[in-house]
Order: structure tokens, then C-alpha cells, then sequence
């Protein structure tokens, strides 16, 4: 992505000057590592913030997709890891969104994984901290992971959170095998 970049630019975007840097964290508190590299973007003068999960996989272009859709929240739709074929995405009708051959380009929904996920950073700087903090499901006994409630304040604060399904086409999820939008066509209606 950054060769692609450094050679191209941003063929979507040909006026704008991108530069990349490669922020990381390693710990097993993702939500932690998540509030860290955004106050660092923020602190250090960045205007997006790109999450790349480390069991993410993608073509070098899905930068240059997402930026092209110059909105505040652009994010990625992939299967969740296990055999059920479920996507990651929830529409705003409380449903899991499926990306197919015949998905929009682009689709509002409720909330998204973060796998492969940007931000324009005006975003966080209109919400209070913490903005990763998963929530206690008394009921399933269990805690939420942190994108669901962070989207939900994304959309308090008055953004949408956008759904790119051709950028969906260019990830996939890894793990004891490698799962992609592909893999369930059979499933779709």
C-alpha cells in the first residue's frame, strides 16, 4: 500500500498530498491500543487515521478506494471468523449486512469491525474519551467488543458510518483459514 501510494499517489483523490506513516501497538488490550494510536494521530497533527487489524488482508488499492469516498467514517465489510458465514457489518435495521457482486458502492449502516476501517480524525476530536470501551451484556453474560459502542457514539455525535462495499472486495479475514466475501455467495439470498 505505501509503494502504491509513494508511486501514485492517490489516483482518486489527484489533488491531495498523502502521507503515510505506520503507527503499531502490541498488547492483548485492543481497545487500549486503539485509544493510544488515536491520541497519537491526533497529538502529531494527522487528519485520518487508517486501522489496519493485524488479521486483516488487502490489495494495496483499498486506500485509495476508501479516501475516495472523502466521508468521515469509511468502513469495511468482512465475514466474522467462523462458520456460521456471517458478516461483520449491522445495517441500521439491526440486520447483518452482506457485501455481494451486487452491493452498492457504498451503504450507511449502524457499525462495522474496525479490520479495515478510516477515519477523518475530526471525528474522535468531537467525542469524549473513552471512545473504545466495550459494554457489559448482563443478560449473554458477556462483554461487547469495542467497535459496536464506539459507532454508536460516532452516530450521536451526528455521522454516518459508511459502508464500502468495493473496498470490502479488496480484504480478507484471517485465521485458521482465510475468509472473504466470496466465500458466501451460497449463502446470500
Amino acid at each position: 500500500m505505501i509503494g502504491r501510494v509513494v508511486a501514485n499517489g492517490v489516483s482518486t483523490l489527484p489533488e491531495v498530498q498523502v502521507s503515510i506513516d505506520i503507527d503499531a501497538l502490541e498488547s492483548s488490550c485492543i481497545h487500549s491500543n486503539r485509544e493510544h494510536l488515536v491520541r497519537r494521530a491526533i497529538e502529531t497533527g494527522k487528519t485520518h487515521l487508517m486501522f489496519l487489524d493485524d488479521d486483516m488482508s488487502f490489495d494495496s488499492g483499498v486506500l485509495d478506494t476508501m479516501l475516495g469516498r472523502q466521508r468521515p467514517v469509511v468502513v469495511t465489510n468482512y465475514l466474522i471468523k467462523n462458520d456460521k458465514m456471517e458478516f461483520v457489518s449491522v445495517g441500521t435495521d439491526g440486520k447483518r449486512v452482506a457485501t455481494t457482486d451486487e452491493s452498492p458502492p457504498l451503504e450507511s449502516i449502524a457499525y462495522s469491525g474496525f479490520g479495515v476501517s478510516l477515519f477523518d480524525l475530526k471525528v474522535f476530536k468531537s467525542i469524549p474519551q473513552p471512545w473504545f470501551l466495550p459494554v457489559w451484556l448482563p443478560e449473554e453474560k458477556i462483554y461487547t467488543t469495542e467497535d459496536n459502542p464506539f459507532f454508536m457514539k460516532v452516530r450521536k455525535a451526528g455521522y454516518k458510518v459508511y459502508l464500502d462495499h468495493d473496498a470490502s472486495k479488496l480484504i480478507s479475514h484471517l485465521g485458521v483459514k482465510t475468509w472473504n466475501y466470496q466465500d458466501n455467495k451460497i449463502q446470500c439470498p
